[in-house]
């Protein structure tokens, strides 16, 4: 996306320093993009299997619990590119946490098994 970036954004965009910023930051947003993968394959699980908590609650981490706080906080540190940077943040640790669920999950049902 690095190279795709800028052209992108001109096409929307006119003004350079801004179609400069807007390629930085899609490229710092696309670094989530494999992590969206995990986390809605393991949304899908769960809901799959009729465990609807567990897929409310990868929802509402993904975009409530630890987004706002840490817009704050990376705001704080790094300004504007804090901001941009959460969301990749959030998702590799999102991620993280969707493999253990899932992990978890998957051993508990082995473990019903006869």
């Amino acid at each position: 996306m690095r190279q795709f970036g800028k052209p992108l954004a001109s096409i929307f965009l006119q003004d350079s320093a801004l179609i400069r910023q807007t390629g930085y930051f899609l490229t710092i947003l696309c670094l989530s993009v494999p992590l969206l993968g995990i986390i809605n394959m393991m949304t899908s699980y769960f809901q799959a299997l009729g465990k609807t908590v567990k897929s409310l609650t990868i929802t509402v981490l993904r975009n409530a619990v630890p987004f706002i706080p840490g817009v704050i906080l990376l705001n704080r540190f790094w300004q504007l590119d804090g901001v941009i940077a959460v969301q990749p943040v959030v998702e590799a640790v999102l991620a993280v946490i969707c493999s253990l669920m899932y992990h978890r999950d998957v051993k508990a049902v082995r473990q019903a098994r006869p």
